[in-house]
């Protein structure tokens, strides 16, 4: 079995006292060159590792960590995320980390910069958010600039000014998107990408999936006509099954959780057409069942969050360096394999 290396074998070793050592690990205070080298010399010739849960508990220092993400209650793909948050904050409840979930309203922009501000001026160890709006989220990075606060996003685009992301390469899903369809393009077939319930000019993450999509059409030398349609929820049926009727498009890519809307729209109009989407609610779920929804773009919401926050905990308490940059898998599911998830 190993031995254990102490702190008074480190200094026997390097010949300085067991104080100049504690400096050393623990980065606090004034040492010599001198010391620094002799120190750090024998801690490589005994491979030293420092403990980091003995270490986080005596620092006797409580962490708080303030996560932000749109209300649940206004959008249900947000669901997932707050239960896997919450599973965090139950996991690290014995250790020295206070961690605060707040809401924005997913439909208006405002709240996000509104919220956030909030938050920021509480100055928190850390911060996590998700930019769903554009300017706004860019308007909280330049604040933060300023400030010492560790900063989280996911399900967005990775930015130069965060120091981890999770989520998506979002432009490759969109390219997916595209190849699903592909599959099943006949010559006089007419192509939509569904923008629903989003702000296009303000939501960078929808246009990284279009133009993903998009992209993978001119390469391929497609002819088929590709429309794009951004529709708000109100009579959003009768407006979407207009515009399916005038233009005769039966291949849809939706760009949202809110695939279902397509398909059932599709199908009170006794239409037959290619759907695919994104994420496993309950109604994309039923209807992906069914054969109204064919395939769905797990974005696994609920992975990315918890992913976020537990690094911020582990950076905090531990000294873990978290990634600046973690992509999760394009998971595709179908008829078939949605028997697989819970």
């Amino acid at each position: 079995m190993k031995k254990k290396i102490t702190i008074k074998d480190i200094a026997k070793m390097a010949e300085v006292s067991i104080g100049t050592v504690d400096r050393v690990i623990h980065k606090r205070g004034r040492v010599s060159e001198k010391a620094l080298q002799k120190v750090n010399a024998a801690l490589k010739e005994l491979d030293y590792r420092p403990n980091p849960l003995a270490r986080s508990l005596k620092n006797n220092v409580v962490y708080t960590i303030t996560v932000l993400i749109p209300d649940p209650q206004k959008d249900p793909y947000w669901l997932p995320c707050k239960s896997s948050i919450e599973g965090v904050i139950k996991e690290y409840e014995a250790f020295d980390v206070d961690i605060s979930l707040f809401y924005f309203d997913p439909s208006v922009p405002s709240t996000l910069k509104d919220m956030g501000m909030e938050l920021i001026y509480k100055k928190p160890d850390a911060l996590l958010f998700v930019p769903l709006f554009e300017r706004e989220g860019e308007l909280l990075l330049r604040e933060l600039d300023s400030m010492d606060t560790l900063v989280a996003t996911f399900n967005s685009l990775p930015r130069a000014r965060v120091d981890h992301h999770v989520g998506q390469d979002l432009y490759l899903s969109g390219r997916v998107g595209a190849k699903l369809i592909s599959d099943f393009l006949r010559p006089d077939s007419n192509i939509a990408i569904v923008h629903i319930d989003e702000s296009f000019n303000n939501s960078i993450h929808i246009q990284q999936k279009e133009q993903g999509f998009t992209s993978f059409f001119e390469e391929l030398g497609s002819v088929n006509k590709i429309f794009i349609k951004t529709l708000g929820t109100e009579n959003i049926r009768t407006t979407l099954g207009d515009f399916i009727k005038e233009e005769k498009v039966d291949m849809f890519f939706v760009t949202n959780s809110k695939t279902y809307v397509v398909a059932r729209t599709l199908e009170s109009l006794d239409i037959d057409g290619i759907v695919v989407g994104y994420d496993l609610l309950p109604e994309n779920v039923q209807l992906l069942r069914t054969g109204h929804i064919h395939f769905l773009i797990n974005q696994a919401p609920g992975l990315q969050s918890s992913l976020s926050l537990k690094s911020l905990v582990e950076k905090l308490l531990f000294g873990k360096e978290p990634e600046k940059k973690q992509f999760l898998p394009i998971e595709i599911i179908n008829s078939e394999s949605i028997k697989s998830y819970p």
